[in-house]
Protein backbone atom coordinates (compact mmCIF):
# COMPACT_ATOMS: atom_id res chain seq x y z
CA UNK A 1 0.00 0.00 0.00
CA UNK A 2 1.28 3.44 -0.93
CA UNK A 3 0.75 6.17 1.67
CA UNK A 4 1.48 9.83 0.71
CA UNK A 5 3.17 11.83 3.44
CA UNK A 6 5.23 14.77 2.11
CA UNK A 7 6.26 16.92 -0.86
CA UNK A 8 9.37 18.69 -2.11
CA UNK A 9 7.38 21.68 -3.41
CA UNK A 10 8.53 25.01 -1.88
CA UNK A 11 6.30 25.85 1.09
CA UNK A 12 5.88 29.52 2.08
CA UNK A 13 3.00 29.20 4.55
CA UNK A 14 2.39 26.82 7.44
CA UNK A 15 -0.47 24.34 6.70
CA UNK A 16 -2.78 25.84 9.35
CA UNK A 17 -6.03 25.38 7.41
CA UNK A 18 -5.02 21.95 6.10
CA UNK A 19 -4.43 20.60 9.60
CA UNK A 20 -7.60 22.29 10.86
CA UNK A 21 -9.66 20.68 8.09
CA UNK A 22 -8.22 17.25 8.87
CA UNK A 23 -9.03 17.66 12.55
CA UNK A 24 -12.56 18.90 11.72
CA UNK A 25 -13.19 15.92 9.43
CA UNK A 26 -12.00 13.44 12.06
CA UNK A 27 -14.02 15.05 14.86
CA UNK A 28 -17.17 15.16 12.72
CA UNK A 29 -16.72 11.58 11.58
CA UNK A 30 -16.58 10.19 15.10
CA UNK A 31 -19.20 12.67 16.30
CA UNK A 32 -21.64 11.44 13.67
CA UNK A 33 -20.68 7.84 14.44
CA UNK A 34 -21.64 8.39 18.07
CA UNK A 35 -24.74 10.43 17.26
CA UNK A 36 -23.38 13.61 18.89
CA UNK A 37 -24.03 15.69 15.77
CA UNK A 38 -27.43 14.30 14.91
CA UNK A 39 -28.46 11.75 12.27
CA UNK A 40 -25.85 10.88 9.67
CA UNK A 41 -28.44 11.31 6.89
CA UNK A 42 -28.77 15.01 7.71
CA UNK A 43 -25.14 15.53 6.67
CA UNK A 44 -25.48 13.73 3.35
CA UNK A 45 -25.89 15.48 0.01
CA UNK A 46 -29.37 14.12 -0.76
CA UNK A 47 -30.62 13.32 -4.26
CA UNK A 48 -34.06 14.08 -5.68
CA UNK A 49 -35.17 16.19 -2.74
CA UNK A 50 -34.62 19.76 -3.90
CA UNK A 51 -31.64 22.07 -3.47
CA UNK A 52 -30.22 22.41 0.04
CA UNK A 53 -27.25 24.83 0.34
CA UNK A 54 -26.46 23.64 3.88
CA UNK A 55 -25.84 20.14 2.50
CA UNK A 56 -23.40 21.52 -0.08
CA UNK A 57 -21.05 22.39 2.79
CA UNK A 58 -21.84 19.66 5.29
CA UNK A 59 -21.50 16.75 2.88
CA UNK A 60 -17.81 17.45 2.25
CA UNK A 61 -17.10 16.91 5.97
CA UNK A 62 -18.88 13.54 6.07
CA UNK A 63 -17.36 10.16 5.20
CA UNK A 64 -18.77 6.70 4.60
CA UNK A 65 -16.21 4.80 6.65
CA UNK A 66 -12.76 4.78 8.23
CA UNK A 67 -10.99 3.85 4.99
CA UNK A 68 -12.81 6.61 3.12
CA UNK A 69 -11.82 9.11 5.80
CA UNK A 70 -8.17 8.03 6.07
CA UNK A 71 -7.64 7.97 2.29
CA UNK A 72 -9.11 11.44 1.84
CA UNK A 73 -7.21 12.95 4.77
CA UNK A 74 -3.86 11.62 3.56
CA UNK A 75 -4.31 13.24 0.16
CA UNK A 76 -5.78 16.39 1.71
CA UNK A 77 -2.54 16.60 3.73
CA UNK A 78 -0.10 16.37 0.81
CA UNK A 79 -2.04 18.48 -1.68
CA UNK A 80 -2.94 20.93 1.09
CA UNK A 81 0.78 21.32 1.76
CA UNK A 82 1.36 22.36 -1.84
CA UNK A 83 -1.68 24.60 -2.34
CA UNK A 84 -1.85 26.22 1.10
CA UNK A 85 1.93 26.49 1.08
CA UNK A 86 1.65 28.89 -1.85
CA UNK A 87 -1.68 30.59 -1.03
CA UNK A 88 -1.77 31.03 2.74
CA UNK A 89 -4.48 29.69 5.03
CA UNK A 90 -7.52 31.87 4.28
CA UNK A 91 -7.20 31.88 0.48
CA UNK A 92 -6.63 28.13 0.58
CA UNK A 93 -9.71 27.62 2.74
CA UNK A 94 -11.82 29.69 0.33
CA UNK A 95 -10.61 27.55 -2.60
CA UNK A 96 -11.18 24.26 -0.80
CA UNK A 97 -14.68 25.10 0.43
CA UNK A 98 -15.54 26.85 -2.85
CA UNK A 99 -14.62 23.81 -4.98
CA UNK A 100 -16.41 21.37 -2.67
CA UNK A 101 -19.58 23.44 -2.32
CA UNK A 102 -19.75 24.27 -6.05
CA UNK A 103 -19.37 20.62 -7.02
CA UNK A 104 -22.05 19.63 -4.49
CA UNK A 105 -24.41 22.31 -5.80
CA UNK A 106 -23.99 21.11 -9.40
CA UNK A 107 -24.35 17.48 -8.35
CA UNK A 108 -27.57 18.10 -6.42
CA UNK A 109 -28.96 20.19 -9.28
CA UNK A 110 -28.23 17.41 -11.82
CA UNK A 111 -29.90 14.84 -9.52
CA UNK A 112 -33.08 16.86 -8.88
CA UNK A 113 -35.26 14.39 -10.76
CA UNK A 114 -33.49 11.27 -9.45
CA UNK A 115 -35.60 8.57 -7.79
CA UNK A 116 -33.23 5.61 -7.68
CA UNK A 117 -31.85 3.58 -4.80
CA UNK A 118 -28.75 5.71 -4.08
CA UNK A 119 -29.82 8.30 -1.48
CA UNK A 120 -26.96 10.72 -2.03
CA UNK A 121 -23.21 11.23 -1.60
CA UNK A 122 -20.67 12.24 1.03
CA UNK A 123 -16.97 12.98 1.20
CA UNK A 124 -14.23 15.51 0.52
CA UNK A 125 -12.94 13.73 -2.60
CA UNK A 126 -14.16 16.33 -5.09
CA UNK A 127 -12.52 19.18 -3.17
CA UNK A 128 -9.30 17.17 -2.86
CA UNK A 129 -9.29 16.38 -6.60
CA UNK A 130 -9.68 20.15 -7.07
CA UNK A 131 -6.58 20.72 -4.92
CA UNK A 132 -4.72 18.09 -6.97
CA UNK A 133 -5.64 20.00 -10.14
CA UNK A 134 -4.39 23.29 -8.65
CA UNK A 135 -1.14 21.61 -7.56
CA UNK A 136 -0.76 20.22 -11.10
CA UNK A 137 -0.99 23.73 -12.53
CA UNK A 138 1.43 25.23 -10.01
CA UNK A 139 4.01 22.48 -9.40
CA UNK A 140 3.70 19.65 -11.95
CA UNK A 141 7.32 18.50 -11.66
CA UNK A 142 7.53 18.62 -7.89
CA UNK A 143 7.07 15.29 -6.20
CA UNK A 144 4.89 13.66 -3.58
CA UNK A 145 6.71 11.25 -1.27
CA UNK A 146 4.98 7.92 -0.64
CA UNK A 147 5.70 5.30 1.98
CA UNK A 148 5.45 1.81 0.57
CA UNK A 149 3.93 -0.17 3.43
CA UNK A 150 3.76 -3.97 3.43
CA UNK A 151 1.85 -5.70 6.23
CA UNK A 152 1.90 -2.53 8.35
CA UNK A 153 5.67 -2.13 8.01
CA UNK A 154 7.38 0.80 6.26
CA UNK A 155 9.31 -1.01 3.56
CA UNK A 156 10.40 1.68 1.16
CA UNK A 157 9.76 5.23 -0.05
CA UNK A 158 9.18 6.43 -3.57
CA UNK A 159 8.61 9.86 -5.12
CA UNK A 160 6.00 10.50 -7.81
CA UNK A 161 5.67 13.83 -9.60
CA UNK A 162 2.41 15.69 -9.13
CA UNK A 163 1.73 15.67 -12.88
CA UNK A 164 2.16 11.89 -13.08
CA UNK A 165 0.03 11.41 -9.97
CA UNK A 166 -2.75 13.58 -11.41
CA UNK A 167 -2.58 11.71 -14.72
CA UNK A 168 -2.80 8.35 -12.95
CA UNK A 169 -5.75 9.26 -10.75
CA UNK A 170 -7.75 11.04 -13.46
CA UNK A 171 -6.90 8.16 -15.80
CA UNK A 172 -8.27 5.66 -13.29
CA UNK A 173 -11.50 7.63 -13.00
CA UNK A 174 -11.87 7.80 -16.78
CA UNK A 175 -11.18 4.07 -17.02
CA UNK A 176 -13.84 3.36 -14.39
CA UNK A 177 -16.37 5.41 -16.36
CA UNK A 178 -15.48 3.48 -19.51
CA UNK A 179 -15.81 0.09 -17.80
CA UNK A 180 -19.13 1.00 -16.18
CA UNK A 181 -20.57 2.65 -19.25
CA UNK A 182 -20.63 6.02 -17.53
CA UNK A 183 -22.41 4.67 -14.45
CA UNK A 184 -19.53 5.25 -12.03
CA UNK A 185 -21.05 7.99 -9.93
CA UNK A 186 -18.04 8.68 -7.71
CA UNK A 187 -15.77 8.98 -10.76
CA UNK A 188 -17.95 11.77 -12.15
CA UNK A 189 -17.75 13.58 -8.81
CA UNK A 190 -13.96 13.30 -8.64
CA UNK A 191 -13.52 14.51 -12.19
CA UNK A 192 -15.91 17.39 -11.54
CA UNK A 193 -13.70 18.49 -8.63
CA UNK A 194 -10.64 18.31 -10.88
CA UNK A 195 -12.47 20.29 -13.59
CA UNK A 196 -13.28 23.04 -11.07
CA UNK A 197 -9.82 23.18 -9.52
CA UNK A 198 -7.83 23.33 -12.76
CA UNK A 199 -9.19 26.65 -14.15
CA UNK A 200 -9.12 28.12 -10.63
CA UNK A 201 -5.42 27.28 -10.41
CA UNK A 202 -4.81 28.87 -13.81
CA UNK A 203 -6.66 32.07 -12.89
CA UNK A 204 -4.80 32.48 -9.57
CA UNK A 205 -1.48 31.86 -11.32
CA UNK A 206 -2.13 34.31 -14.16
CA UNK A 207 -3.35 37.01 -11.77
CA UNK A 208 -0.13 36.72 -9.76
CA UNK A 209 -1.81 35.48 -6.58
CA UNK A 210 0.77 32.67 -6.39
CA UNK A 211 4.46 32.67 -7.27
CA UNK A 212 5.58 29.33 -8.69
CA UNK A 213 9.20 30.40 -9.36
CA UNK A 214 8.84 29.46 -13.05
CA UNK A 215 7.92 25.84 -12.32
CA UNK A 216 4.22 26.12 -13.14
CA UNK A 217 2.61 24.03 -15.88
CA UNK A 218 2.95 26.73 -18.54
CA UNK A 219 6.70 27.25 -18.03
CA UNK A 220 7.26 23.50 -17.93
CA UNK A 221 5.16 22.97 -21.07
CA UNK A 222 7.10 25.64 -22.97
CA UNK A 223 10.45 24.40 -21.69
CA UNK A 224 11.24 27.86 -20.28
CA UNK A 225 12.33 26.76 -16.85
CA UNK A 226 16.01 25.95 -17.23
CA UNK A 227 17.21 28.85 -15.06
CA UNK A 228 15.20 27.65 -12.09
CA UNK A 229 16.28 25.00 -9.65
CA UNK A 230 13.80 22.29 -8.84
CA UNK A 231 14.63 22.34 -5.15
CA UNK A 232 15.52 25.89 -4.02
CA UNK A 233 18.27 26.37 -1.49
CA UNK A 234 17.01 26.97 2.06
CA UNK A 235 18.30 30.57 1.88
CA UNK A 236 16.16 31.21 -1.21
CA UNK A 237 13.07 29.84 0.50
CA UNK A 238 13.74 31.89 3.64
CA UNK A 239 14.28 35.01 1.51
CA UNK A 240 10.99 34.43 -0.28
CA UNK A 241 9.19 33.91 3.03
CA UNK A 242 10.74 37.08 4.42
CA UNK A 243 9.71 39.05 1.33
CA UNK A 244 6.12 37.87 1.70
CA UNK A 245 6.18 38.69 5.42
CA UNK A 246 7.40 42.21 4.71
CA UNK A 247 4.65 42.77 2.13
CA UNK A 248 2.08 41.50 4.61
CA UNK A 249 3.45 43.79 7.33
CA UNK A 250 3.31 46.79 5.00
CA UNK A 251 -0.36 46.12 4.30
CA UNK A 252 -1.06 45.67 8.01
CA UNK A 253 0.69 48.94 8.88
CA UNK A 254 -1.13 50.87 6.15
CA UNK A 255 -4.49 49.54 7.33
CA UNK A 256 -3.55 50.22 10.96
CA UNK A 257 -2.70 53.84 10.21
CA UNK A 258 -6.08 54.39 8.54
CA UNK A 259 -7.85 52.83 11.51
CA UNK A 260 -5.72 54.83 13.95
CA UNK A 261 -6.66 58.09 12.26
CA UNK A 262 -10.33 57.07 12.26
CA UNK A 263 -10.16 56.41 16.01
CA UNK A 264 -8.59 59.84 16.62
CA UNK A 265 -11.19 61.54 14.45
CA UNK A 266 -13.91 59.94 16.59
CA UNK A 267 -12.13 61.07 19.78
CA UNK A 268 -11.47 57.47 20.84
CA UNK A 269 -7.92 57.91 22.14
CA UNK A 270 -7.94 54.62 24.07
CA UNK A 271 -8.64 52.55 20.98
CA UNK A 272 -6.08 54.54 18.95
CA UNK A 273 -3.36 53.99 21.55
CA UNK A 274 -4.13 50.29 21.96
CA UNK A 275 -3.79 49.89 18.22
CA UNK A 276 -0.56 51.90 18.23
CA UNK A 277 1.01 49.78 20.99
CA UNK A 278 -0.14 46.57 19.31
CA UNK A 279 1.41 47.52 15.96
CA UNK A 280 4.76 48.71 17.33
CA UNK A 281 6.30 45.27 16.78
CA UNK A 282 4.96 44.76 13.26
CA UNK A 283 7.47 45.11 10.45
CA UNK A 284 9.59 48.22 10.91
CA UNK A 285 7.17 49.43 13.58
CA UNK A 286 4.17 51.72 13.56
CA UNK A 287 5.70 55.19 13.92
CA UNK A 288 3.39 58.15 14.42
CA UNK A 289 3.90 61.36 12.50
CA UNK A 290 4.35 64.56 14.50
CA UNK A 291 0.80 65.79 13.96
CA UNK A 292 -0.55 62.36 14.94
CA UNK A 293 1.42 62.42 18.19
CA UNK A 294 0.15 65.92 18.93
CA UNK A 295 -3.43 64.79 18.25
CA UNK A 296 -3.02 61.88 20.67
CA UNK A 297 -1.58 64.15 23.36
CA UNK A 298 -4.29 66.78 22.92
CA UNK A 299 -7.01 64.13 23.14
CA UNK A 300 -5.51 62.80 26.38
CA UNK A 301 -5.16 66.29 27.84
CA UNK A 302 -8.78 67.06 27.00
CA UNK A 303 -9.66 64.04 29.15
CA UNK A 304 -7.21 65.27 31.89
CA UNK A 305 -5.11 62.14 31.51
CA UNK A 306 -1.87 63.95 32.29
CA UNK A 307 0.15 60.99 33.52
CA UNK A 308 -0.80 58.78 30.60
CA UNK A 309 0.22 61.49 28.13
CA UNK A 310 3.78 61.85 29.50
CA UNK A 311 5.40 59.01 27.45
CA UNK A 312 3.96 60.37 24.21
CA UNK A 313 5.07 63.89 25.04
CA UNK A 314 8.57 62.57 25.76
CA UNK A 315 8.53 60.74 22.42
CA UNK A 316 7.55 63.94 20.60
CA UNK A 317 10.37 65.87 22.32
CA UNK A 318 12.94 63.20 21.44
CA UNK A 319 11.92 63.01 17.79
CA UNK A 320 11.05 66.62 17.06
CA UNK A 321 13.46 68.41 19.38
CA UNK A 322 13.78 71.64 17.38
CA UNK A 323 10.07 72.47 17.61
CA UNK A 324 9.28 71.00 20.99
CA UNK A 325 9.70 73.92 23.43
CA UNK A 326 5.99 74.20 24.10
CA UNK A 327 5.84 70.44 24.68
CA UNK A 328 8.85 70.65 27.07
CA UNK A 329 7.13 73.35 29.12
CA UNK A 330 3.88 71.39 29.35
CA UNK A 331 5.64 68.16 30.27
CA UNK A 332 7.70 69.99 32.90
CA UNK A 333 4.45 71.31 34.39
CA UNK A 334 3.06 67.75 34.48
CA UNK A 335 6.28 66.58 36.14
CA UNK A 336 5.87 68.93 39.09
CA UNK A 337 2.08 68.80 39.39
CA UNK A 338 1.31 65.13 38.63
CA UNK A 339 4.44 63.01 38.60
CA UNK A 340 6.51 64.37 41.51
CA UNK A 341 9.62 64.65 39.36
CA UNK A 342 11.07 68.14 39.92
CA UNK A 343 14.51 67.16 38.67
CA UNK A 344 13.13 65.97 35.36
CA UNK A 345 11.10 69.20 35.06
CA UNK A 346 14.27 71.27 35.50
CA UNK A 347 16.11 69.13 32.93
CA UNK A 348 13.34 69.76 30.41
CA UNK A 349 13.28 73.50 31.04
CA UNK A 350 17.08 73.71 30.78
CA UNK A 351 16.69 72.98 27.07
CA UNK A 352 14.24 75.87 26.59
CA UNK A 353 15.58 79.30 25.59
CA UNK A 354 13.28 81.51 27.67
CA UNK A 355 14.43 84.66 25.84
CA UNK A 356 12.65 83.46 22.70
CA UNK A 357 9.35 82.74 24.45
CA UNK A 358 6.27 84.95 24.61
CA UNK A 359 5.96 86.71 27.98
CA UNK A 360 3.13 84.44 29.15
CA UNK A 361 5.15 81.29 28.43
CA UNK A 362 8.28 82.79 30.01
CA UNK A 363 6.32 83.51 33.20
CA UNK A 364 5.01 79.94 33.20
CA UNK A 365 8.59 78.63 32.92
CA UNK A 366 9.62 80.79 35.90
CA UNK A 367 6.70 79.46 37.98
CA UNK A 368 7.45 75.81 37.10
CA UNK A 369 11.14 76.23 37.95
CA UNK A 370 10.29 77.88 41.27
CA UNK A 371 7.92 75.03 42.11
CA UNK A 372 10.50 72.41 41.14
CA UNK A 373 13.20 74.01 43.32
CA UNK A 374 10.75 74.25 46.21
CA UNK A 375 9.93 70.54 45.87
CA UNK A 376 13.61 69.67 45.93
CA UNK A 377 14.14 71.81 49.03
CA UNK A 378 11.26 69.94 50.66
CA UNK A 379 13.25 66.75 50.16
CA UNK A 380 11.42 65.24 47.22
CA UNK A 381 13.91 62.88 45.64
CA UNK A 382 13.24 61.03 42.39
CA UNK A 383 14.92 57.96 41.04
CA UNK A 384 16.77 58.18 37.74
CA UNK A 385 14.47 56.29 35.40
CA UNK A 386 14.36 56.24 31.65
CA UNK A 387 10.71 55.25 31.32
CA UNK A 388 7.66 57.31 32.06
Amino acid sequence: MLVPYSTDAPIYHWPIATVSLIVANIVLFFGLLSGSFGPWDNWMLQYGNGLHPDQWFRAMFTHAGVEHLVGNMLFLWVFGLVVEGKLGWWKFLCCYVGIGATQSMLEQAVMLGYSGEVPGSVGASAAIFGLMAMATVWAPMNEISFAWIIYYFWAHTIEISIAVLAAVYTGIELLMLTLTGGAGGSSWLHLAGFALGFPLGVVLLKRGVVDCEGWDLFHVWSGDYGSFKKEPEPAEVFAKVEERRQRRDQHLLADARKQFQAFLKDGNADAALKLYEKMKGVGGGFTLEGDELVAVIQTMHAAKRWRASAPYMAEFIARFSERADAMRIKLAQICVVELGRPGKALDLLAEVDATLLPQQHAQLVTCIMAKAHAMQEEGIVELEVETW
